[in-house]
């Protein structure tokens, strides 16, 4: 009798950490580190995101784009059906979605040195891996005026 308790217990158990899902909704109290290491804190974050947004949108959507908000989804490759973590802005103006590649690091996360920005391509963030590399589209199918733009931070 005891031992078909214990293995309820272990069963029950196991179960329960196989199901536990990290809460991602208080980013500030998650560590971030640049590609090369460094702790950035969520100011500078905003701010280097800014920077690499606002010089690569072009004509009709360079309205100044500003991060407005900023949340950690998961994403699975489209070929390699690997899940990845994915840190993901949008943006104050337009139709504007940014994303990079996250990985753990230290006690935090550290940040792909890849960006990339879907520009018109729906209201969400449309940004989809295909053997680790970025596109823009709907499950894989394009979208008409939707604009991919990738940076790499060096």
């Amino acid at each position: 009798m005891r031992t078909t308790i214990f293995l309820l217990l272990i069963s029950v158990f196991i179960i329960s950490c196989d199901n536990h899902q990290k809460d991602f909704s208080d980013l500030e109290s998650i560590a971030f580190y640049d590609f090369k290491g460094n702790e950035v804190d969520m100011e500078q974050l905003k701010k280097d995101w800014n920077e690499t947004m606002n010089p690569v949108l072009v004509d009709d959507v360079f309205y100044e784009q500003k991060v407005k908000e900023i949340s950690i989804k998961t994403l699975r490759d489209n070929s390699s059906n690997e899940d990845y973590l994915v840190l993901v802005a949008n943006t104050t103006k337009k139709n504007a979605f940014t994303g990079k590649v996250i990985s753990s690091f230290k006690d935090g996360f550290q940040l792909s040195d890849k960006t990339v920005i879907c520009t018109n391509c729906g209201p969400e963030f449309q940004g989809q891996l295909v053997d680790g590399e970025w596109i823009c589209a709907n499950n894989g199918e394009s979208i008409d005026d939707c604009m991919k733009t990738s940076t790499l931070d060096y």
